[in-house]
């Protein structure tokens, strides 16, 4: 059975983001197959939703998160929460990021 994938406003942005900079720097074709590996990560959380690294965050309101690669594209993380049947992907962020300082604020919305 194959869990439902919600993936939140933020999370969307994020990927936005990163295929405009991908885009920006002169790679179109690198800046698709970014948006199709993320599709395609995000089918397999589907199918396997806990295969992701537990992440050892003090968040009082959070259950436990979870980190996964973005497939082919090895820098680049997905923060996601499993609930029930569902997948939540709160955050796709590059790994060179100040991640210290993002993680606690994962579940804020814009």
């Amino acid at each position: 059975m194959a869990f439902q994938v919600i993936i939140h406003d933020r999370a969307t942005q994020d990927i936005r983001r990163q295929a405009n900079y991908i885009l920006a720097k002169g790679n179109r074709e690198a800046a698709e197959r970014f948006l199709e590996s993320a599709e395609y990560t995000f089918a397999q959380l589907a199918t396997t939703p806990n295969m992701g690294k537990v992440l050892s965050l003090i968040l009082s309101d959070m259950k436990t998160i979870r980190q996964w690669r973005i497939k082919n594209f090895k820098d680049y993380l997905i923060f996601y929460q499993v609930q029930a049947e569902q997948v939540e992907v709160l955050r796709v962020l590059h790994g060179a990021r100040d991640l210290e300082n993002i993680l606690p604020f994962l579940d804020e919305e814009v």
